[in-house]
């Protein structure tokens, strides 16, 4: 199988790739497109891409993407942003042969070092092949990557090209180039940062000033709180002396008023603290604490059986105490009903002492000690003789 029929083949493969692409134009064909008009616009010379690949290499992967002995060309983008172009001794060779001959001819190329008139004759098309591209790409990121390139300096190798290199991904475009109809075959790869999508840039900044939705939110924000199951006060020096595997009195059983704090050590709610699927976990009370209802102190305990409370005090005769707990228990006994006996007193009256003889006042004595009518207090002493 000859040359020509390797280039057809090719040509043809790399449309099938084409076809196969979105219905937005790739940014291989607009690389294609672009090289071909660039090419004939500058130099006056055919140039056709019959091979185009395209790959995402990070910073530490990017070695894997450059060939060596190479023409290495730096491009400087927006934002001081560097790419790089490698031409290889082919293109490079038929890119001065027709500026300085007019044409191209067949052979291999000669084996020799590159030099920086080198890179300033191939300068030209690079910078017009990369705005072309980028006016012919339907995709905003395709645009953003090639869009403000041009050629800044020459290096002399792959280790120096890779030196330059600083952003984090980059994105290698290996373009196979057919030259003036065949009588030579090069390569030329471009080696441009990728930059993320200019709308995922802006939907982040939205989201930066209108804030995140609620359901977005969720497993996103985070909240520190802290559950306390009750409050120990211990001097310092029982403090001081504590250990790993001392155990704690809890004091009152809180744990259905376990408190939720936040960082800073407010109280936001009052929860009950349990377990769910074999973790810790807290279950937010429905009612807070002031909400309950506190019973009157009224509604104490009563005997039973007994009348309500108002009753009670009402036939007590203590409807008008200023004070309806403060019950008045003054009693009043009876004494026994005996002609002996005097009644008593009544307020403010005096009654003489006199007017109690001896034998009233021993009966009121034995009432008093509990003795019976017919043991007497005091015995009767017989006269003496």
């Amino acid at each position: 199988m000859d040359a020509d029929t390797l280039s057809i083949l090719a040509r043809k493969v790399a449309l099938a790739q084409d076809d196969g692409q979105d219905s937005k134009r790739s940014i291989l064909r607009a690389l294609r497109l672009s090289l071909a008009r660039a090419a004939d616009d500058t130099f006056d010379l055919a140039m056709s891409v019959i091979g185009a690949t395209q790959a995402r290499r990070s910073a530490e992967t990017l070695a894997a993407g450059v060939a060596e002995d190479r023409l290495y060309l730096l491009l400087l983008g927006p934002e001081d942003r560097m790419g790089a172009a490698c031409v290889d001794r082919a293109c490079l060779t038929a890119i001065i042969q027709q500026q300085t001959m007019g044409q191209v001819f067949e052979g291999a190329p000669s084996e020799r070092a590159f030099t920086g008139t080198d890179a300033a004759m191939v300068a030209p098309l690079i910078d017009t092949i990369l705005p072309r591209a980028a006016d012919q790409c339907e995709t905003l990121t395709d645009r953003r990557c090639l869009t403000g390139y041009e050629f800044c300096s020459r290096v002399e190798d792959s280790r120096a090209l890779l030196l330059a290199m600083e952003a984090d991904d980059y994105r290698t475009f290996d373009l196979t180039i057919e030259i003036a109809g065949g009588k030579a075959q090069g390569q030329i790869t471009l080696i441009l940062p990728d930059i993320p999508d200019l709308v995922e840039d802006m939907e982040e900044s939205d989201g930066a000033e209108a804030g995140l939705r609620l359901d977005q939110s969720f497993g996103v924000m985070r909240a520190d709180l802290q559950a306390v199951i009750s409050r120990v006060r211990l001097p310092l020096s029982a403090f001081a002396d504590m250990k790993p595997g001392d155990v704690l009195p809890l004091i009152g059983n809180k744990l259905d008023r376990t408190e939720i704090l936040t960082i800073d050590g407010k109280q936001i709610a009052l929860a009950r603290l349990g377990q769910c699927r074999g973790v810790r976990a807290v279950r937010l009370n429905e009612t807070k604490e002031s909400d309950v209802v506190v019973e009157p102190y009224d509604a104490g305990f009563q005997a039973h059986g007994a009348a309500s409370e108002k009753d009670a005090l009402s036939t007590q005769g203590v409807d008008n105490l200023t004070h309806p707990d403060v019950i008045d228990h003054t009693d009043f006994v009876t004494a026994p009903d005996s002609e002996a006996v005097p009644q008593p007193a009544s307020v403010g009256q005096e009654q003489p002492l006199f007017d109690m003889n001896s034998d009233l006042a021993a009966v009121e004595i034995s009432q008093l000690a509990g003795l019976g009518e017919e043991e007497d207090a005091f015995p009767q002493m017989s006269p003496s003789s």
